[in-house]
């Protein structure tokens, strides 16, 4: 079992190598400033904004229950996504030796999850359960956000897609109960 164990550590290395290049290169192809600005700006709309904005609509279009269906389900998000970063306490691109640099503020300590990419993912599944005519805009900023956090040398690729994983699983939740 040892050998099992040690091979699959060995993976894991590989991958986080393989990962901080693919990082380092998004982040070395962001030479234009108005395509870094529009980065940064969608990386801000994915910290809360976006999340305020949907609860706001829901407010409006369905009244408190939704909008309050909406916090219980971001704060539960966001519990989940903080325990996971703890439990894996994986070290963000940025803070490695030879890493990308730094062009977003970092929420917190953990990689993995991406926060910014779960909301995104989540306000995306529930805006288009509630207006289907907004669900390729919502989708495309998901996108966007989920770029941003690689290229702004934040997060992993695996971090943004393990941050969408959960983002479906409660945006789906979310919009059978809404």
């Amino acid at each position: 079992m040892a050998r099992r164990s040690g091979a699959a550590v060995g993976r894991l290395q590989q991958l986080n190598v393989l990962e901080l290049a693919v990082a380092c290169r998004a982040a070395e192809e962001v030479g234009n400033r108005f395509v870094l600005l529009l980065l940064r700006g969608a990386s801000t709309v994915g910290d809360w904004p976006l999340s305020v904005v949907v609860g706001l609509v829901l407010l409006v279009t369905l009244g408190g229950r939704a909008m309050a269906l909406w916090a219980a389900a971001s704060l539960g998000a966001v519990a989940l996504q903080s325990t996971v970063k703890r439990m894996c306490a994986r070290i963000r691109p940025c803070d490695r030796p030879g890493g990308p640099p730094q062009r977003a503020p970092i929420p917190d300590r953990g990689s993995f999850p991406s926060g910014h990419t779960l909301h995104a993912v989540m306000a995306t599944l529930v805006m288009a359960r509630l207006t289907p005519m907004l669900a390729v805009p919502f989708a495309l900023i998901a996108i966007l956000i989920a770029i941003s956090r690689v290229v702004l040398g934040v997060h992993y690729p695996s971090d943004v897609a393990a941050g969408a994983t959960l983002g479906v699983a409660f945006g789906s939740i979310l919009a059978v109960v809404l």
